[in-house]
């Protein structure tokens, strides 16, 4: 059967067309490329998590990621050259692929769309088996679980090696940094008035971001927030990996182990993931081609530091404020732990030695939750205190920047002073000069007139009347 995606062809490689529906039953959706180093490890954890079926949709590999897929029962292999950059109505081509996937296989049914490197865990997976947590799911009407993304990294320094298989990829790979881990709280209310998604705590709602990944490699902040477990009843809208519409919110968050430095230790795969990201030069080709720069700088790249811990169990999650979990869904864990206990030591009276270890164990699960919320408040104290910080520096930035335009502006009315006084002095120069020449005016006037009134210049003045009229008549009697 040869299906279509806007245009471009979905090639049936290996596995069934269908999958029969189960009540509980879980589809794990996943589009790959180039995904051999991980093939192993991705779908042994599914099946033993407990997945009814896996379903692979290749995007134009060009390594053996087809052929070993196909090797296993239970797996679907499909296969389409749909690129990525492909925008249709605003809608990229990775998103396209996912709501391909979700529209065939995922339809009236709970289905988990995750990359080749992640792997899907939740609180008290040790006691609540898969089939039971969709249950849980079931019974709360929830159509969406939240995951937050954890980077996992080895002990050891990144070195670059060949495009192979890994052999233990979870217990190499088991160490993870939380500490640099940007909380961003948002409130129900507003996820319910913004993308119509009902969740039921503040709690759930939050909102991680950046972490080791940005610390050493840089670049924009990138959101740890998924929403990869999900019910496709008609109503939920799949917008892509990172936001989901119409859904009703569970009330625990999981997890999904990122392994993404794993492929960091490939030289091969990232050339061959940078030249495949090239189309358009999107956002993706730039970060990693940053990556490959910051590991040819560095090749011998230690993640570890001294804020790392080491995963001993997803449960650790919930103490440390990573997860979050409520009172209901511990209950449920508990019950689910006295229900396997008494499937595997059938008794006609209760033990006490058992009964005793399920208290325990449930005094363990509450003082978790105790321990988990502290965690997360006092996180939120550090934030706020450093908020608080960060204020008090930028009041006293600006105090000292008032300060240095106070000054500013005092040195400018001092120069300003200066000038007016000598102007003023200036001014007095010029008016006392007017003044002595408007006296010396006057005094010349004066005397002009004091010689006009002289009997010399009356006179002369008469002299002048005499000499004048002396002429006329010599004119007049001139033949």
């Amino acid at each position: 059967m040869t299906e279509q995606i806007v245009g471009f062809e979905v090639e049936h490689i290996h596995g069934p067309k269908q999958i029969p529906h189960t009540k509980n039953g879980l589809i794990v959706l996943c589009l790959i490329r180039d995904g051999l180093p991980y093939l192993k490890p991705f779908i042994e954890h599914y099946f033993t998590m407990g997945a009814a079926h896996i379903v692979f949709l290749d995007n134009d590999s060009r390594d053996s990621t087809v052929t070993a897929a196909s090797r296993y029962d239970g797996v679907t292999v499909l296969r389409t050259e749909l690129p990525f950059s492909t925008v249709i109505e605003g809608i990229k081509g990775e998103t396209l692929m996912r709501r391909y996937l979700i529209e065939r296989f995922g339809k009236g049914r709970w289905s988990l769309c995750v990359d080749k490197d992640e792997l899907f865990d939740y609180p008290y997976s040790d006691v609540v088996s898969l089939d039971s947590l969709l249950g849980y799911l079931n019974s709360k009407s929830y159509t969406a679980v939240i995951a937050h993304m954890l980077d996992m990294f080895p002990e050891s320094s990144l070195l670059k090696g060949t495009h192979e298989e890994a052999k233990d990829l979870k217990g190499e790979y088991r160490f993870y940094d939380i500490s640099s881990i940007d909380t961003v709280r948002e409130k129900k209310d507003k996820l319910l008035t913004t993308i119509n998604n009902l969740i039921e705590s503040d709690e759930v709602a939050v909102k991680l971001k950046d972490g080791i990944r940005t610390d050493i490699f840089g670049g924009t902040p990138h959101t740890l927030r998924k929403y990869p477990l999900i019910f496709s009843d008609g109503t939920l809208e799949h917008r892509g990996a990172h936001k989901v519409y119409n859904a009703r919110v569970a009330d625990f968050t999981s997890v999904l182990l990122h392994y993404k430095f794993y492929a960091f230790s490939l030289q091969d795969y990232w050339h061959r993931a940078i030249e495949h990201k090239q189309e358009g030069g999107s956002r993706m080709q730039r970060k990693y081609a940053r990556y490959m720069e910051k590991l040819d700088e560095y090749p011998k790249l230690q993640p570890k530091r001294e804020t790392s811990r080491e995963l001993s169990g997803v449960n650790e999650l919930l103490e440390n404020g990573f997860l979050v979990a409520s009172e209901d869904y511990v209950s449920w864990a508990n019950a689910e732990e006295e229900r396997n206990l008494l499937q595997a030591y059938p008794q006609s009276k209760p033990d006490p030695w058992g009964e005793a270890f399920l208290q325990s164990r449930r005094r363990e699960r509450e003082k978790s939750l105790r321990v988990g919320r502290l965690e997360r408040q006092l996180l939120e104290c550090e934030r706020q205190e450093q908020s608080k910080d960060q204020r008090i520096s930028k009041l006293k930035q600006q105090r000292d920047n008032r300060g240095w335009e106070m000054q500013q502006l005092k040195a400018e009315l001092l120069d300003r002073d200066q000038k007016l006084q000598r102007l003023k002095h200036k001014r007095q120069r010029l008016t006392k000069r007017s003044d002595r020449l408007t006296k010396h005016n006057n005094q010349l006037k004066q005397r002009l007139e004091d010689v006009r009134d002289s009997r010399a210049w009356r006179l002369a003045a008469a002299m002048r009347h005499i000499k004048l009229g002396l002429r006329g008549l010599l004119r007049r009697n001139s033949p």
